[in-house]
């Protein structure tokens, strides 16, 4: 064998070698257990509050004249309440959806109670889009009183 043809073999088996341990590396990655680590979960921090007084009155029902709304009413808060946020959520068609009150709560100071109509559905542009399929929605309420103290209300109502 001439010169020329060990330096061409050397080259030949240096990259097979090298080709080969590349292989076991890719291979390895992906067969190998993934390390022991945590995954990272969302926790939805939730301010514990006292329940609301049970004498107030909360209902939800479909409402008789407009399609796909559901009118929420609230009686007997005798004058001790100054706002009133609210949360409904609900499925449709299989997805979790909701509407709630916003930065900005139901003022109801000095009232006993109040009535708000609330559309399941997107609308954009005077164009709107019902979530359909709905049957039940949860209710949850923060009552915040004249001394500022806030308590909390929350029920399942069946459509």
């Amino acid at each position: 064998m001439n010169v020329f043809m060990k330096h061409k073999m050397k080259f030949v088996y240096g990259g097979l070698a090298l080709l080969l341990v590349v292989t076991g590396l890719v291979v390895y990655k992906a067969v190998a257990p993934a390390p022991d680590v945590a995954p990272v979960e969302e926790e939805e921090i939730t301010e514990l509050l006292p329940a609301a007084d049970p004498a107030i009155v909360v209902g939800a029902a479909f409402s008789k004249v407009k399609d796909n709304t559901v009118v929420l009413t609230v009686s007997a808060l005798g004058s001790k309440y100054t706002t009133v946020g609210y949360e409904l959520t609900y499925d449709s068609q299989g997805l979790i959806k909701g509407v709630n009150s916003g930065s900005k709560p139901v003022e109801v100071a000095g009232q006993d109670g109040f009535e708000r109509e609330v559309y399941l559905g997107t609308c954009s542009r005077n164009v709107c889009k019902p979530d359909l399929g709905v049957a039940k929605v949860t209710v949850v309420m923060e009552f915040t009183d004249t001394t500022g103290k806030k308590s909390q209300f929350s029920k399942d109502f069946d459509l």
